[in-house]
């Protein structure tokens, strides 16, 4: 019993030390609960200087919100278009306000979802469990590097063309400080899903050769684990599933207008002098699309291994290898467990299925929106004074 104890802690030290920069970060920006590393040495103030830029941060974020949208609502543009700039600002307040609360309502959650982690991971290797935390290490240092030069081009965009340092700053605080909460925040739902579906593949391959070894206490372990990570998914999508559907609306929103100005500026016959605008357009659809691939592939994935648990009990019930009746009684419970969940599909707010086919009805919205932009935009009501969207209007004080 100690030895699991003992592996366990081993295997939530090795996962801290994994990622304690990233902790550290997200802990001063309470995107992360501040008890979740009381294993890792703490400074003396940490806690005040969490407050204060947590405070500092959302002041910032309003003040820019709140500018933006007073401008865009002054803007001659039509209604529609209008409406969708102020719902990005609106929505960029709501993910600051929702991220920034996590590290403060979400303790429970973390420490149970981490318990149940850390549960299944001292069933694998060492070796196999530092593998795993490498891959994620990796996966998510090169989402890092290309976040990064999306928010330096969006930066460098507003600080050459739109007016020096305080474009910068507003931009800084109403476009890319949101952004950067929100994928702190679906940066760690990755993490997890992808740790659950690992140490699913191996929970699944310890079912494929517990039956060998005709052990009825085998598979009431094995059933044990499942139900572990059933139980984090579950955990997982309670916790996120407001953060997840707000960033499926700011996604779908941003990207419409992102298309909106890429076609604009297109349409404006000034292809050299606008390339750095679409260039920045374009790295920002790509963000958005691996932001809502972060949340959907690993949750698609999850399901598929729990599928194949089911498989694999199926082929292994009709093999004729479970031949004690304590094996027997294990596998037909295992195998209720299994079809009592196969239909269930993890929902976020009962909105949004996490699978990859609820793309399609993203992509359907997202094109009812484009449709509706560029029959406003084919009418010429957002063009003043030579300027070509309403984002160069909104840095550019207008002469009335």
């Amino acid at each position: 019993m100690f030895e699991g104890r003992d592996v366990q802690h081993l295997r939530k030290l090795q996962l801290y030390q994994s990622f304690q920069l990233y902790l550290r970060c997200a802990q001063l920006l309470s995107n992360v609960p501040c008890c979740l590393a009381r294993d890792l040495p703490s400074r003396a103030y940490f806690k005040q200087a969490r407050c204060l830029l947590t405070a500092g941060t959302f002041i910032w974020v309003i003040l820019c919100c709140y500018q933006a949208t007073v401008k865009l609502l002054e803007l001659p543009i039509p209604f529609f278009t209008a409406v969708l700039y102020v719902n990005e600002m609106v929505l960029n307040l709501c993910i600051t306000v929702q991220t920034m609360l996590r590290g403060y309502s979400e303790t429970v959650r973390y420490s149970q979802c981490l318990e149940r982690i850390v549960t299944v991971a001292a069933t694998v290797s060492s070796s196999e469990w530092t593998e795993l935390l490498l891959y994620l290490r990796l996966r998510l240092y090169w989402f890092g590097i290309f976040f990064t030069l999306t928010s330096g081009v969006g930066l460098a965009v507003a600080h050459l063309f739109f007016g020096g340092i305080w474009s910068t700053l507003f931009t800084m605080g109403a476009y890319v400080l949101p952004n950067m909460l929100a994928s702190m925040s679906l940066a760690q739902y990755y993490a997890g899903t992808v740790l659950i579906y690992k140490l699913q593949l191996t929970v699944n391959q310890q079912l494929r050769t517990a039956i060998g070894k005709h052990r009825a206490v085998r598979l009431q372990e094995i059933k044990h684990l499942y139900l572990q990570l059933d139980h984090c998914v579950q955990l997982m999508t309670r916790s996120y599933e407001v953060a997840i559907v707000t960033n499926v609306f700011l996604a779908i929103n941003v990207t419409s207008l992102l298309l909106l100005e890429i076609y604009q500026y297109l349409q404006a016959n000034e292809l050299q002098a606008n390339s750095i605008y679409i260039v920045s357009n374009v790295m920002w659809l790509a963000l958005y699309i691996c932001l809502l691939l972060m949340v959907l592939y690993p949750c698609d994935m999850i399901k598929r291994e729990q599928m194949r648990f089911g498989t694999i009990l199926f082929e292994l019930s009709h093999s004729g290898k479970a031949a004690t009746v304590g094996e027997d009684q294990q596998m037909a419970l295992l195998r209720l467990l299994t079809l009592g969940r196969k239909r269930i599909v993890p929902t976020a707010c009962g909105l949004l299925k996490l699978e990859l086919s609820s793309l399609s009805s993203i992509f359907v919205a997202l094109l009812s929106f484009m449709i509706i932009l560029i029959q406003f935009d084919s009418a010429k009501l957002n063009k003043r004074d030579g300027r070509v969207t309403a984002i160069d209007q909104l840095y550019t004080p207008t002469n009335s």
